[in-house]
């Protein structure tokens, strides 16, 4: 491969990086789309290769451990259990929400303020623990809303 068509290669993996489309990166780029596409598809399955890799290791190298004597807080955390899911999924799930926001806020340049960017983490958390956990759980839902009315009572100069 030439090292023009490895700068443009590079070029089109930092824009998909970066979460545009292959069609935009078609109009910045001056590449057919099926370049595009292919590189977006080669980049996904390498991520779940990476991803794979990773988790195998870990499967491998970490040996099981005792189960502790359950404490305080391990009371505590199996009742969080019970109501929001399992903390592993609904952290994974809370990752690929903030980074889809994170990546349209910084793609489309918005402005946020602290926070609004925080007010928006915790609504993904809390969206999370709904949807893995219990969806009836009254706390999450008014959460939901006392996060969201925290900012607009702060754009409406009311701070607390």
């Amino acid at each position: 491969m030439s090292m023009r068509k490895k700068v443009i290669a590079g070029n089109v993996i930092k824009l998909l990086k970066q979460g545009y489309s292959p069609k935009e990166v078609t109009q910045r780029m001056a590449v057919s789309y099926n370049y595009a596409w292919k590189l977006k598809k080669d980049l996904e399955k390498a991520a779940k290769e990476a991803v794979a890799e990773v988790k195998e290791w870990v499967e491998e190298k970490v040996e099981p451990k005792p189960e502790p004597e359950v404490s305080g807080v391990g009371k505590v955390l199996d009742a969080r259990a019970e109501q929001y899911g399992s903390f592993m999924q609904s952290s994974d799930t809370v990752i690929r929400i903030k980074s889809i926001l994170h990546n349209v806020v910084a793609r489309n340049e918005v402005l946020l303020y602290p926070d609004q960017l925080q007010a928006l983490d915790m609504i993904a958390t809390k969206i999370s623990r709904i949807v893995h956990g219990n969806p009836n759980h009254l706390d999450s839902w008014i959460d939901i809303a006392g996060y969201a009315t925290l900012v607009a009572d702060r754009l409406q100069g009311k701070i607390r």
